[in-house]
């Protein structure tokens, strides 16, 4: 119990952590979505993982920049934009799923 109490959550390591739990329920949600409307495919499968990796590339050259230079926006800008993608690909999945989203939200999405 003292460990947990000892997380914190400025650590580098979060830069990590956070996007590709996004990535993970993202990838939850969009399986589960195409399991449920019989649209399973190898090759959508294999060009999500393939973006997926891509942004995680993202990270890792914001984390080269502020270890190289020192530029540590560069690495929290590509972090939270890779985060910013994953909650709204999120909630495309989750409003495709008939899960309730507020207004507001569903129609800024891009679901067809």
């Amino acid at each position: 119990m003292k460990e947990l109490m000892e997380l914190h959550f400025t650590n580098n390591l979060w830069i990590f952590i956070l996007p590709l739990s996004l990535m993970i329920l993202d990838v939850i949600t969009g399986y589960y979505n195409s399991w449920k409307n019989n649209e399973i495919s190898s090759s959508k499968m294999r060009n999500g993982l393939g973006k997926k990796c891509a942004e995680l590339c993202y990270v890792v050259l914001g984390t080269l920049f502020n270890f190289a230079f020192g530029i540590s926006a560069v690495m929290y800008f590509m972090t939270i934009y890779v985060c910013y993608m994953e909650i709204v690909s999120l909630f495309e999945n989750c409003a495709k799923l008939g899960f309730p989203i507020p207004n507001r939200i569903k129609e800024k999405l891009n679901n067809k």
